[in-house]
């Protein structure tokens, strides 16, 4: 409900300003919602147009607001793609108000990353493009002029940050100057007030004195909180071999061989892990954190134009890691037909969920590990201190113990009123401090003016404050030699316990070789076992590859044998079914009777075809000759025409031309010999 209530007062700001109660953002329904932000990111970014989603599909809907997620660097909580866009295409409550959580708080931002994420983005097209030379040219023109306007960004926002730093700089510069000049002039007072003291030597000489033993004081704190650290260090150490200690002698009790190898088995295990998976996993963690820092270190940052190129940098880095990603889906996208690529999917999932989870009972089996050694660290210090029986109260024990107490309650019960007087008084006494104080803060006033008019001012407070030194001194002195009788005895008494220790599991730790040992050998010959077993599998797995694929050749050759000898089956079936049809039943006789006429008429045809053709060789060379003679009488008869109408003015030329231009024409008509030596006109 705080979110909801947040979302709703952070939509009424500019520059979103919807007037809308809490009770009308939570009864609106999923299309509603969809819709409202939608028109959040068109009045974040103006490239973001505003759109009524009832004119969509759920699913361009979808499409739409997760591509504008993208630009503005949106990580959902759903690790999914495919549920995330899911939930958005189905307007689910919960993914929406989260998305509004984000991105109605920071408006400013996100309009400049949809800015530059508009054109840092490539434009959607399909998969079977993407390899066109042209579309690739493309491409490489949009990364060139996305470079371009990176660098002319860059230079863009440097421009207006370096205007806003050199007036925060001129502003801090001043602010030094002027604290400079009243820490000069607080030196300066200072040093006029000293000089008019009359022993001005001693006087430095004990702020020296002091201020050496301020530092020495630092010093002796830090070794002090140093030797307490290896003290709760060796602690830890020693409850640690007690409580192992006190496992080895329960299995020495049981005198069970079969248990001892267990707990050893187990500790091995435990180191290994540790060894293999924890360690190496906390070294890396901090050499990456180690590298970082020298990275940074060794970079030279000195000003905030350093750390703005460092951010524009880190954000190069994230926009190519989000199209990676937005690749990546898009790729997931395409392959949502193929069978193999889901099982493949799914099995991946299904090996992140199995090493999330062993992570986490490693984690848990830790923790569980050092709470376990830390109840077993105190138990076997609460032993030691209570003589180290280590026994159970039995019920008699708990019944004196409950009866000691019933006794002891009335002493409780007077020290407790006790108590309460002396708190009263305590409180009695502390008024009185209060109202002391007050006096003496008006006598110390007192004081002060008087010294101020004897010219001796600060003079009281020099001497209470070296006498709190010189207390503070003596104090730190005697608390230091205190320390050190301490640390120096609680050293002897650990290295004594430890010496104790090792005497008391110097003959378990003897039998724990020997039982090492045992290990040692039955594990070389688990060893020898398995790789055997392994080769006499491996021979067989290859064998039995073999052999399958040889059954599966010869499958399929016999698939390919039967499916030929069907065809031919069907081929001569219908072979003989057509010889049938042609060679009986009445069906057949008109069909040869059908034949032999077209037989018949085709050989008639062919005789009545020879006789004209031998007829027209017999007349051939007669017509030749009738057409010769022809030719020549039209030649004459034109002769006689053209001179009777005197038109034979060109001479014998005329004559000539007339003659050469004979044939078959006279006065444009024309004379058909035809085929029959028959002329006609």
């Amino acid at each position: 409900m705080g979110d909801v209530s947040y979302i709703v007062d952070s939509l009424g700001l500019p520059p979103f300003s919807y007037q809308m109660s809490l009770l009308n953002f939570t009864e609106k329904g999923p299309q509603e919602l969809l819709q409202l932000l939608s028109d959040v990111f068109s009045t974040i970014s103006p490239k973001h147009q505003k759109v009524d989603i009832t004119k969509e599909t759920p699913d361009q809907t979808a499409d739409r607001l997760i591509g504008f997620l993208k630009i503005i660097k949106y990580r959902p909580n759903v690790q999914d793609p495919l549920l995330f866009r899911q939930l958005v295409a189905s307007g689910d409550r919960e993914t929406l108000y989260q998305i509004l959580r984000w991105v109605v708080p920071q408006p400013q931002l996100l309009e400049k990353r949809a800015f530059v994420g508009y054109y840092l983005s490539f434009p959607d097209m399909p998969e079977e493009f993407n390899f066109d030379p042209d579309i690739m040219e493309l491409k490489e023109e949009i990364k060139g002029m996305q470079q371009e306007f990176i660098e002319l960004h860059k230079s863009s926002d440097a421009i207006k940050n370096l205007s806003k730093d050199t007036l925060a700089l001129k502003n801090k510069i001043k602010s030094l100057e002027e604290e400079r000049e009243r820490l000069g002039e607080k030196v300066e007072r200072a040093k006029a007030a000293v000089d008019k003291l009359p022993d001005r030597s001693s006087y430095m000489e004990v702020c020296t004195n002091l201020r050496k033993q301020q530092d020495e004081e630092v010093n002796l704190s830090t070794a002090i909180q140093t030797q307490k650290g290896l003290l709760e260090k060796a602690e830890g150490n020693y409850h640690r071999a007690a409580a192992r200690l006190r496992e080895l002698q329960l299995s020495y009790q049981e005198g069970s061989a079969a248990k001892l190898l267990e707990t050893l088995n187990e500790d091995v295990k435990n180191l290994r892990a540790q060894v293999n998976e924890r360690y190496p996993k906390d070294v890396e963690k901090r050499q990456k954190r180690l590298g970082a820092l020298s990275e940074a270190l060794a970079s030279g940052i000195s000003t905030e134009m350093d750390l703005q190129r460092l951010q524009q940098q880190a954000t190069t880095l994230h926009n190519q890691i989000q199209e990676i990603q937005e690749r990546k889906v898009a790729q997931d996208k395409a392959r949502q037909g193929d069978k193999a690529y889901l099982q493949l999917r799914q099995a991946q999932q299904m090996a992140t969920v199995s090493a999330r989870k062993k992570e986490e009972l490693a984690a848990k089996q830790e923790r569980l590990q050092e709470k376990k050694t830390a109840l077993t660290a105190q138990l076997d210090k609460l032993n030691v201190d209570g003589g180290g029986s280590g026994t159970v109260f039995s019920e008699e024990e708990w019944r004196n113990k409950y009866e000691s107490m019933k006794s002891k309650l009335p002493i409780y019960k007077k020290m407790k009123k006790e108590l309460g007087d002396l708190e009263a008084e305590v409180f009695v006494l502390a008024h009185t401090e209060e109202l002391l104080a007050a006096q003496e803060a008006a006598m110390l006033e007192k004081v002060k003016k008087v010294e101020k008019q004897q010219g001796i001012s600060g003079f009281t407070d020099v001497a209470q404050h070296l006498e709190k030194v010189s207390e503070a001194k003596s104090q730190m002195d005697e608390e230091k030699g205190m320390t050190l009788i301490e640390i120096s005895r609680t050293v002897e008494e650990i290295n004594n316990a430890i010496n104790q220790r090792k005497q008391q599991l110097a003959p378990q730790i003897k039998k724990l070789r020997s039982v090492r040992q045992d290990f040692a050998e039955f594990e070389a010959k688990y060893n020898e076992k398995k790789t055997a077993y392994d080769n006499v599998v491996a021979t067989f797995e290859a064998r039995t590859a073999a052999l399958e694929s040889e059954v599966a050749g010869l499958k399929a050759e016999v698939a390919e044998d039967e499916s030929r000898y069907h065809l031919l089956h069907c081929q001569l079936h219908t072979t003989d079914q057509n010889i049938k049809k042609v060679t009986s039943g009445p069906a057949a006789e008109r069909l040869r009777e059908k034949y032999e006429t077209k037989l018949k008429e085709a050989e008639e045809a062919t005789k009545a075809l020879r006789e004209r053709q031998r007829e027209i060789k017999d007349t051939h060379t007669t017509g030749l000759s009738q057409i010769d003679i022809m030719n020549d009488m039209i030649r004459l008869l034109q002769l006689k025409l053209n001179l009777a109408r005197g038109i034979a003015g060109g001479g014998l030329e005329g004559m000539m031309g007339g003659m050469s231009g004979g044939g078959a024409s006279v006065g444009g008509q024309t004379f058909d010999t035809g085929s029959a030596n028959v002329l006609q006109l």
